[in-house]
């Protein structure tokens, strides 16, 4: 079975340990501590767990990234890792609310990410109005994604694809001008090692 890798795209537990199930999983590019996640299992043996709390660091380094639309990038490359590497999980399921500045309305939104996951084989996709008075106008999208060969290859595209916007951004950015050249280091860094698809296999 093959897996999408990127060179500078990685993931890693607490303090920088491997993936243990049921733990938070770390988000890096690079030297960059881009986010965390914490799946949580739905069910006895792990075979079902929720990806729904996606935490991006609050430094300035993260926040660039995020600004490029890292984001989607971080969900599609952390639901392959868990693919390719959680042996007993069948079912992925989502629930996405996190607000994201300067995006657009809620409705605009929901709309992307709901298409998002239709790309990647998920089924099951359900748009609803958050009900707190201080997130009026922002949706929460969930949906399911089954384990098997066909989304996989979906879900692959949908990282690849997402991938090179999210690097063609970088470039732009490393390209505009008014900027110092090491205010731009760490994306020249990046930029040079562009990931690359390799291989793998799935335990078990």
């Amino acid at each position: 079975m093959s897996t999408m890798n990127f060179d500078a795209l990685r993931f890693s537990g607490r303090d920088g340990a491997p993936c243990v199930p049921g733990e938070p999983i770390c988000v890096h590019l690079g030297e960059i501590h881009a986010g965390m996640v914490d799946p949580v299992p739905l069910s006895l043996g792990g075979t079902r767990i929720l990806l729904a709390h996606y935490n991006p660091r609050a430094d300035e380094a993260s926040r660039r990234l995020h600004k490029l639309n890292f984001g989607r990038v971080s969900l599609l490359g952390v639901t392959a890792h868990i693919a390719e590497h959680y042996s007993n999980v069948t079912t992925i399921s989502f629930l996405l609310d996190r607000e994201i500045e300067g995006y657009g309305g809620g409705v605009r939104l929901a709309g992307s990410r709901s298409a998002l996951l239709q790309s990647i084989g998920a089924e099951n996709i359900v748009i609803t109005p958050r009900p707190e008075p201080e997130h009026a106008g922002q949706f929460v999208v969930a949906a399911t994604w089954q384990y098997n060969q066909q989304n996989l290859a979906l879900l692959h595209a949908a990282l690849a694809a997402e991938w090179k916007i999210f690097s063609d951004r970088m470039a732009h950015a490393e390209a505009a001008g008014g900027r110092t050249p090491r205010a731009n280091a760490w994306l020249r860094r990046f930029l040079q090692r562009r990931g690359r698809p390799g291989g793998g296999r799935r335990p078990g």
